[in-house]
């Protein structure tokens, strides 16, 4: 029987299992379900979350293509000032 006085730590293990997530399948089933309940009166409640959901879609567009123009803009001006500084 050794003695020791110093016990090396041994690995923590955990039983993590990482869920898929599918925000467009998510959506979808939500317009299905919504679809096949077509038995409610809010037409207003019904307007709004189409609108809330087209909404969400266009919006990461939008913002994608604003930061491309602006990097162009910037490649071009870098390009412009590079231009100055070796012609002059």
């Amino acid at each position: 029987m050794a003695l020791t006085f110093f016990k090396t730590p041994r690995n923590k293990q955990f039983n993590y299992r990482p869920v898929y997530y599918d925000k467009k399948k998510e959506e979808r089933e939500k317009r299905e379900k919504a679809a096949l309940e077509e038995d409610t009166d809010d037409y207003a409640a019904a307007l709004r979350e189409r609108l809330n959901m087209r909404w969400k879609r266009t919006a990461g567009s939008r913002s994608r293509k604003a930061s491309n123009q602006r990097i162009f803009v910037i490649l071009i001006v870098m390009v412009a000032l590079l231009y100055l500084i070796y012609i002059f």
